[in-house]
C-alpha cells in the first residue's frame, strides 16, 4: 500500500456517511483523486477546515495504485482562500473554475500545467476586483491545456492567414475559416479583428496582469459569447455554476445552488 504526498486543491466535498466525507482533490503530482475522509463530519476531527472547496493544502493519502478510491491521512492548509468564500461575487467564480476543472480532467492523470493555472487563477481571484477578464482567460486557457485550443491564427482548413475583416469561426472544426472555406463549411459565430486580438492577448499574458486589460464593451460581450460557446461545445452541457456568474442582481439576494460545487 503506497503513501502519497503532494500539494492539492480541494475540488468538492460531499457527505458519505454520518461521520465520513468523500473529497475530490486536484493534486499537483497525481492529477484528480478521490479520498474518504474518515471522521471528517464529527465535531472534533483532525482535518479542521482543510476540506473546504478551493482550499490549497499539503495532502497525504494512501491506497493501492490500482484503486480509484483512497484513504485520506492528513491535510494541512497552505491557503484557505476564505476571503473568496466570504465574497459571493468571487465565490461563484471560484466555484465555476472548480467545475470546469472537474469536468475536463480525468482521474489519475497528472496535469501540472492545469494545476498551476487553477492555483494562480485563485490567487488572482483573491486579490483582484476586475474579474470578467479573468473568467474569459481561465476558460480559453483551460480549454487549450485540455487539448481544445481554438485555432484563431489562420484558416483551420487551408491555413490561409486572415489579416483583416470578419473572422468566421466553426465550433465543429474549432477554428476560424477564410471567406472561401466558409462558403463550403457552415460557421457558427463571427467576430472582428479587435475581438480576435483581445482573445490572443488573454491566451498569452501573465495571469496576474489580466485585471489591467481594459476591453471595450462590445468586444467583451463578443469574447464572452465565444468562450461560453467553446465550453458548451467541448463539455457538451452548460456548467451548473455558469448562471450564477452571469446574474446581475445583488448577490445578497441569491440562493446558493444545491450542487457539490458549493
Amino acid at each position: 500500500m503506497a503513501l502519497y504526498k503532494t500539494r492539492a486543491i480541494v475540488i468538492k466535498s460531499i457527505n458519505l456517511s454520518e461521520s465520513d466525507r468523500l473529497v475530490t482533490f486536484f493534486t499537483k503530482n497525481y492529477g484528480k483523486v478521490k479520498c474518504v475522509a474518515k471522521g471528517a463530519r464529527k465535531a472534533k476531527n483532525c482535518f479542521w477546515g482543510s476540506l473546504e472547496p478551493m482550499s490549497l493544502i499539503h495532502l497525504i493519502y494512501f491506497g493501492k495504485e490500482t484503486q480509484s478510491l483512497y484513504r485520506l491521512n492528513h491535510a494541512d492548509i497552505v491557503e484557505s482562500f476564505q476571503s473568496i468564500r466570504d465574497d459571493f461575487g468571487k465565490l461563484y467564480k471560484g466555484v465555476y473554475f472548480l467545475e470546469l476543472v472537474d469536468s475536463m480532467i480525468l482521474e489519475g492523470h497528472p496535469e501540472k500545467p492545469i494545476f498551476n493555472l487553477l492555483q494562480e487563477t485563485l490567487l488572482v481571484l483573491k486579490q483582484e476586483t476586475e474579474l470578467d477578464s479573468l473568467i474569459r482567460l481561465f476558460e480559453v486557457r483551460m480549454l487549450s491545456l485540455s487539448g481544445f485550443k481554438p485555432q484563431i491564427d489562420h484558416c483551420v482548413n487551408c491555413k490561409t492567414i486572415i489579416e483583416s475583416g470578419t473572422f468566421r469561426f466553426s465550433f465543429i472544426q474549432n477554428g476560424i475559416l477564410c471567406r472561401s472555406c466558409s462558403r463550403k463549411v457552415s460557421t457558427d459565430i463571427q467576430f472582428t479583428m479587435g475581438t480576435r486580438n483581445y482573445i490572443k492577448k488573454l491566451m498569452e499574458i501573465e495571469i496576474k496582469t489580466c485585471g489591467r486589460i481594459k476591453i471595450p464593451k462590445q468586444q467583451e460581450e463578443d469574447i464572452e459569447k465565444f468562450t461560453h460557446r467553446l465550453v458548451l461545445s467541448h463539455l457538451g452541457r452548460e456548467p451548473k455554476s455558469y448562471p450564477f456568474i452571469k446574474t446581475t442582481v445583488s448577490y445578497t439576494h441569491l440562493t446558493l445552488p444545491t450542487t457539490p460545487y458549493v
